[in-house]
C-alpha cells in the first residue's frame, strides 16, 4: 500500500493527481457545459439522419423531391427524445462515462419520440402528407446512427479520463485506511473521471493526531490533531466531493467528522456499510447496493448528506447574470465613476479607490474594490467604522450614504470574485472573530459573495458591532443562500436601488 492509501496497480489511471495541491474551480461546472455539449451534438444528429432519411426514401427510392416535412419532423422528434433523456439523466457526465451509458432507455425514449411525430402529424391532419417508407426509415436509422454515437461517445470520454485530459469531479476520500482502498477499488472511481485529490486516514484509538491526510500528485503526508485543521487542509485541495467512508457502527466518529466537513462549499456523501457487502451483488438481475446509492449527479457511490447550495446549471445562469449586468454597468456608468474617482482626489489626497483583501467563495482571499470614503488613520491596523467617524470625508459620506462607494466592485463581479447578489464580504478581522461566535458562520463562503445582499435589503447593514446585529445578518444570509433564484437575485437588486431598507444604517 502506497502513502496515498491506495495498493498501486498497473495501469489504473486516477490513482495520481496532475494538479494536485492547486484550487481547480468549475470541474462540477464544465460537467454542465459538457452535458449540453453532448445533447446539441445529439440534436444535431437527429436533424441530419431525418434529412438523409427522407432523402433516401423520396429521391432514391421514390425518385421524387425531398418532403417539406422532413426537417420538421426531425426537430419534433429530437426534441423529445432529449426531454425524455434529459428527464432520465442520460446526460449525466456520470452516466456518459459508464461503459453502458444510454443502453437500458435508448429504445424506449426513440420509440416514444417517433410516435409522437405521428400523432403530432394526424392531430394537425399533416399525416396523408408523410410517406410512411420515410417514417420507418428515419426510426430504423435514427435508432442505429444513436446507438453508433453513444458507443463511439463512450470510447472517446474513457480514453479523454485515462489520458487525465478531462477531469469529471475532484473528491477527497475520508474515513479508515482499509475501507478507504476498498472502496476506491469496489467502485472504480477513475472509470467515472473521478480524480481522488487526496485520501485522510481517520485514527481509530485514542491518539493526539485526529488524521493522517495524503495529498495525490506530489505524495505529501500532513498531519492534523483535531478534524477543524483537517478541514482547513481539505479546502485548499479544491475538491468538489468529499465522501466519509466509515463503518455506519462508528456512529459518534461520522457525526464529529461531519460536523468538520459540513463548512466547506462541498457535496458530503456517507458510503455503504461495509457489513453490507453481500448486497453488492445483484439478485435476478435486480438492481444491486451500489446502483442504488450512486448519484448519477457526481458518479459517486454512497447517501448524499448535503450538497452544494446552488445546483451547476443554476450557477452557470447566475454567473452568466453577473457578466451581463456587471459588464453592461461598467460602460454605462463609467463617466459617473470617473467623475466620482476625481471628486474623492480633489478632496483629499491619495488613491480614489480602497483596496483591501477579503475572503470569497471557499474563503479564498481576494482583492475587493471600493471608492475611498476615508482618510488614512495615522494609527495602524485594522480599524472599524463608527457612526460620525472623523475619518469620514465629505465626499465619503455622500457616497456611503448612497452605495455609490460599492461601485467598483462591479470589477470584481466582472473578474469572478464576487457576484452582484450574496452576503456581504466582512474584513478578514471580523471573519476570524465571528467564526468562532456564531454557528454556521462558515456557511457564508458556500457561495461567493456580493455587491448586495438579502441582509443589506433588509436593513441588516452598517457596522458589526454586536452578536445580535451580525447573528440576523447571517441567519438572513443563509435563507438566502438556501432559497435561491435567478428572480431573488433581480429582487434584490431592484430593492437596493429603491427600498428605504436597504439605505438604513448607511454611514
Amino acid at each position: 500500500m502506497t502513502a496515498f492509501g491506495i495498493n498501486p496497480v498497473p495501469g489504473l489511471p486516477g490513482v495520481q493527481d496532475k494538479a494536485a495541491g492547486t484550487l481547480q474551480r468549475g470541474l462540477e461546472d464544465r460537467q454542465s457545459a459538457a452535458s449540453l455539449a453532448v445533447a446539441l451534438v445529439e440534436m444535431l444528429i437527429i436533424l441530419a439522419t431525418a434529412l438523409a432519411a427522407d432523402g433516401l426514401y423520396h429521391r432514391l427510392a421514390l425518385g421524387e423531391p425531398f418532403s417539406d416535412l422532413a426537417l420538421s419532423n426531425g426537430v419534433v422528434a429530437g426534441m423529445v427524445f432529449i426531454a425524455i433523456q434529459a428527464a432520465s439523466g442520460e446526460y449525466k457526465v456520470a452516466r456518459v462515462l459508464s461503459r453502458k451509458a444510454g443502453r437500458t432507455h435508448l429504445l424506449r425514449d426513440w420509440t416514444c419520440a417517433v410516435a409522437l411525430v405521428v400523432v403530432i402529424s394526424f392531430l394537425s391532419k399533416t399525416s396523408e402528407e408523410i410517406s410512411r417508407g420515410a417514417l420507418i426509415t428515419l426510426a430504423i436509422s435514427g435508432l442505429m446512427t444513436l446507438a453508433l454515437f453513444r458507443k463511439a461517445q463512450s470510447v472517446i470520454w474513457q480514453q479523454a479520463v485515462k489520458t487525465l485530459r478531462y477531469d469529471a469531479r475532484r473528491v477527497a476520500l475520508v474515513g479508515f485506511r482499509e475501507d478507504i482502498d476498498s472502496y476506491y477499488r469496489t467502485h472504480r472511481l477513475w472509470e467515472r473521471g473521478i480524480r481522488v485529490a487526496g485520501t485522510a486516514n481517520l485514527e481509530t484509538g485514542d491518539n493526539s493526531i485526529a488524521a493522517e491526510l495524503w495529498i495525490a500528485g506530489p505524495q505529501r503526508r500532513q498531519t492534523h490533531a483535531t478534524l477543524e485543521s483537517l478541514s482547513t487542509a481539505l479546502r485548499g485541495l479544491g475538491v468538489d466531493d468529499i465522501a466519509l467512508i466509515l463503518p455506519w457502527s462508528a456512529q459518534d466518529k461520522i457525526e464529529t467528522t461531519l460536523n468538520a466537513l459540513a463548512v466547506l462549499p462541498v457535496s458530503l456523501y456517507l458510503s455503504p456499510d461495509p457489513a453490507f457487502r453481500h448486497l453488492e451483488r445483484s439478485v435476478l438481475g435486480q438492481t444491486s447496493l451500489s446502483q442504488a446509492l450512486t448519484d448519477m449527479d457526481s458518479g459517486l457511490t454512497g447517501i448524499r448528506i448535503s450538497r452544494r447550495p446552488i445546483p451547476p446549471l443554476s450557477r452557470l445562469a447566475k454567473r452568466a447574470f453577473d457578466i451581463a449586468v456587471s459588464g453592461a454597468a461598467l460602460v454605462v456608468l463609467s463617466p459617473l465613476l470617473v467623475l466620482i474617482a476625481l471628486a474623492i482626489r480633489l478632496e483629499s489626497p491619495g488613491s480614489p479607490i480602497f483596496y483591501q483583501q477579503r475572503n470569497g467563495f471557499n474563503e479564498q482571499p481576494f482583492t475587493i474594490y471600493k471608492f475611498r470614503s476615508m482618510r488614512k488613520s495615522s494609527g495602524g491596523g485594522f480599524q472599524q467604522t463608527r457612526k460620525d467617524d472623523n475619518r469620514i470625508t465629505r465626499i465619503g459620506a455622500f457616497l456611503r450614504r448612497s452605495n455609490l462607494d460599492e461601485l467598483p466592485q462591479l470589477i470584481n463581479v466582472f473578474l469572478g470574485d464576487m457576484s452582484l447578489v450574496g452576503p456581504r464580504p466582512h474584513a478578514i478581522e471580523h471573519n476570524h472573530a465571528f467564526m468562532t461566535l456564531i454557528a454556521n458562520y462558515a456557511y457564508r463562503h458556500h457561495v461567493k459573495p456580493g455587491i448586495t445582499g438579502w441582509a443589506q435589503v433588509n436593513g441588516w447593514r452598517g457596522a458589526a458591532e454586536d452578536h445580535e446585529h451580525m447573528s440576523m445578518r447571517v441567519a438572513h444570509d443563509l435563507d438566502y443562500i438556501n432559497n435561491w433564484s435567478l428572480w431573488t437575485d433581480i429582487v434584490i437588486i431592484w430593492k437596493t436601488v429603491f427600498s428605504r431598507k436597504a439605505f438604513r444604517n448607511a454611514f
